[in-house]
């Protein structure tokens, strides 16, 4: 009986050991945990895998860096995967700097009155980060409207730099948008990092002369590219005596040279320029100006051309009902282009997929109401990186493109219309009221049949001078051909931003309906996929698979889900411990005999 006893004892003391290393290795794991991240990537498209730009970027943090990520609190599921998925990209960035970058994950809404989230929303909206709502209809029939701010600060070396992590598309149901918005999560904590650790080697000019918008209209988009690149404006327009200044000296010097000292000069300040922007010219460029600018293409300079062929803007509105439409008169411009490979037609698309205006008065009120001549450009069945999982891109009173083929030469449509469109050459009378009582009948829809349109062209290969068999401009050698890429867009609103006296709004954002448009987005992979060598473009073109619930059989079966994730792990639990209870009573018996 003692000997029983005794060994009942050793067994007991050898089950406690058991335990207690098995504990302590659980708490040893969980400690390293704590100091060391790692996560294995099974997926197929590699979705958690950092690529080797973001990995780059992440190396070149150089002391601490800290990210404050805002999207946290009470939200429904939908954006509780967006969460994640951004806490997870955090944590892989973390690790490519080498620790360097510290997490902070903050719910700014916590515990705040409902006039304190309106001023907190307010706070941040003038940072750059967007408030988001989120409707919440996970609770059967119930549904929550909360605001959310899906977005983050990264803060280095004293810069504060804002990104934001979800954009809404009207056009897409939610699930679209938080997939693209997953999608997305590598490209803008790159962009952020990039802002933070990039030193500007790059410069960026904009023509000036011809009247061209390069004041507070285009402030945003001027002051994001700022923040990677090197900006000046230069005046080409040589009959201009703005544009002697920097030479005046020395064409004062030599009065009979005055022309070709001129021209030489605009060349050579010119080919300091990366990248070339001509936005919205009111008037034509001459010849010798469009000879710098083909000389500076030659030499493979990059050129984004946005171009309005027709002389109409909205704000003509407010003082008229109805405006004509006329010619803008830029043949020189247009003649180069249709060289190079493509013509700018003279008219204006209308596109039922359109943006929204407020429409006449009833009741004391305005409705928003459907406007074709503002078309919306989808970037759906476009695979090129520049617009692949991109938002819908606005534009007001666009053109058309006509692509020529040119030998050497591939043209790329980056902005192409929906095929329920109508042509309107100029001149033609544009009568708001009149439109939109139109838009209303199905008559006039059924002539909007004119197929998909392109406003926006890529062209990329060997572009050949349309000057080699002509007069020469300057003194400095010519080159009649050179391999480089141009972007021609046939709205010079494409860039624009609404500015009041209290503030500078966002590219792409629309005062009316209170939606920011993926205009600032296409514009940056513009002008990112011409002149970026730190290959930020690629992660824009990476695209996830998600698996995703049936919402309607998921509401349907919940009650049924709740008590299997209730009880099948109790049961489990119990399981194990009358088979553990088993076998011990079996060794306990066993070593008795």
């Amino acid at each position: 009986m003692v000997m029983k006893k005794g060994k009942r004892r050793l067994f007991k003391t050898q089950s406690l050991l058991e335990l207690a290393v098995a504990l302590a290795a659980v708490v040893v794991l969980n400690a390293l945990a704590s100091f060391y991240y790692k996560r294995f990537d099974l997926t197929a498209e590699k979705r958690y895998t950092l690529s080797e730009t973001s990995r780059k970027l992440a190396s070149g943090v150089k002391e601490k860096m800290y990210f404050k990520l805002y999207l946290d609190g009470d939200m429904s599921s939908k954006f509780k995967q967006l969460r994640n998925e951004i806490r997870d990209m955090a944590f892989e960035f973390r690790e490519a700097s080498g620790n360097k970058i510290e997490i902070e994950v903050i719910d700014p809404l916590a515990g705040k009155t409902q006039r304190e989230v309106g001023q907190i929303l307010n706070d941040y909206a003038e940072r750059g980060l967007e408030p988001k709502r989120d409707i919440d209809t996970d609770e059967g029939d119930q549904t929550k409207i909360k605001y959310l701010i899906p977005g983050a600060e990264f803060i280095y070396k004293g810069k504060t730099v804002t990104a934001n992590f979800f954009e809404f598309d009207v056009s897409n149901d939610i699930a679209t948008n938080i997939n693209r918005a997953i999608d997305n999560i590598e490209f803008e904590m790159a962009n952020a990092l990039r802002k933070c650790v990039t030193d500007k080697k790059k410069t960026i000019v904009f023509a000036d002369g011809n009247g061209e918008m390069l004041d507070e209209r285009v402030a945003s988009f001027a002051k994001e590219l700022s923040s990677y690149y090197n900006l000046d404006q230069l005046n080409l327009n040589v009959p201009d005596p703005a544009s002697w200044k920097p030479f005046e000296k020395q064409m004062q010097e030599n009065p009979d040279s005055a022309d070709i000292i001129l021209t030489n000069g605009l060349q050579k300040r010119l080919n300091v320029a990366d990248l070339l922007i001509v936005n919205k010219p009111l008037k034509d460029y001459s010849v010798a100006q469009m000879f710098l600018i083909d000389q500076f293409m030659m030499k493979g300079g990059k050129v984004i051309f946005m171009i309005d062929p027709v002389w109409i803007e909205i704000d003509s509105f407010s003082y008229h009902s109805e405006v004509m439409a006329m010619d803008r008169g830029l043949e020189n411009i247009n003649t180069i282009l249709f060289n190079y490979g493509v013509g700018v037609n003279n008219n204006m698309l209308l596109d039922r997929y359109c943006n929204r205006i407020p429409g006449p008065e009833q009741g004391g009120s305005r409705v928003l109401v459907d406007f074709p001549y503002f078309p919306l450009f989808k970037s759906k069945g476009l695979e090129h990186k520049i617009v692949k999982n991109l938002g819908a891109v606005k534009s007001q009173f666009p053109a058309t493109l006509k692509i020529k083929q040119r030998e050497g030469i591939t043209s790329t449509p980056l902005l192409v219309s929906s095929a329920y469109t109508k042509i309107a050459a100029a001149p033609a009378v544009v009568d708001i009221g009149s439109t939109l009582y139109k838009m209303m009948r199905p008559e006039f829809a059924k002539t909007m049949n004119s197929g998909h349109q392109v406003s926006g062209v890529l062209l990329e290969g060997k572009f050949v001078s349309p000057f080699r068999y002509q007069k020469k401009y300057t003194g400095m050698k010519f080159i009649d051909s050179a391999v480089t890429k141009m972007i021609v867009i046939a709205d010079g609103d494409m860039a624009r931003n609404h500015a009041d006296r209290k503030r500078v709004y966002e590219t792409g954002y629309d005062l009316y309906n209170g939606i920011t448009f993926a205009n600032k987005k296409f514009m940056l992979n513009c002008v990112d996929y011409l002149i970026d060598d730190n290959g930020l473009i690629e992660i824009r073109g990476r695209e996830t698979q998600l698996r995703l619930l049936d919402m309607v059989k998921a509401k349907d079966d919940k009650t049924f889900w709740q008590w299997l994730n209730i009880g099948v792990p109790v049961a489990g639990v119990l399981m194990f411990g009358f088979i553990n209870f088993l076998i011990r009573r079996s060794r306990y018996k066993s070593k008795m005999k």
